[in-house]
């Protein structure tokens, strides 16, 4: 909003200079549609103290990047698609294969946020991360969707939850 009237103070009757304006860019240009495709890895750290195997599945959602801050999403924010994959299994340590591919998203930074439920106990009244279930930061998990394009990106889990 503030934007906005910033815009349209600098379109007032008294401007005298125009030789700043660039009318080249439209101001709402569309940033296309891309994919990702998810690979799932986690701090080897973390894995070597689990108490259970680090296995199970993925709860998450795609946040646009401007409505997530490093301590989650803004009040308000609107998911842009649930996550879900059955089985992620990183017993054996490193990135898995693609275990998940994205519809269409726009193409502009977006952040995943979720957990692997490792003791296979959440519910879905309350679909929340217990006690050492691995969970992604979200300055680990940024991601630049690109326009027309399908691009790989690794969901990190950086953290246990306390």
């Amino acid at each position: 909003m503030f934007l906005l009237a910033l815009a349209l103070a600098c379109t007032g009757a008294d401007k005298t200079d125009d030789s700043t304006t660039d009318d080249s860019v439209p101001a709402d240009t569309d940033p296309g549609v891309g994919i990702l495709a998810l690979t799932f890895n986690i701090d080897e750290d973390h894995r070597a103290v689990m108490e259970e195997p680090c296995v199970g599945s993925f709860y998450g959602t795609i946040w646009r990047g401007d409505e997530v801050t490093g301590a989650g999403p803004d009040d308000g924010a609107v998911g842009l698609e649930d996550v879900f994959v059955e089985t992620v299994d990183l017993t054996s340590g490193g990135p898995t294969t693609v275990l998940y591919t994205t519809g269409e998203l726009p193409g502009i930074e977006v952040v995943i946020l979720g957990f692997l439920d490792s003791d296979a106990n959440s519910t879905e009244e309350g679909r929340r991360p217990d006690n050492k279930d691995p969970v992604t930061l979200p300055n680990d998990n940024d991601f630049d969707v690109v326009a027309d394009t399908t691009t790989e990106a690794e969901v990190y889990f950086g953290l246990l939850n306390p």
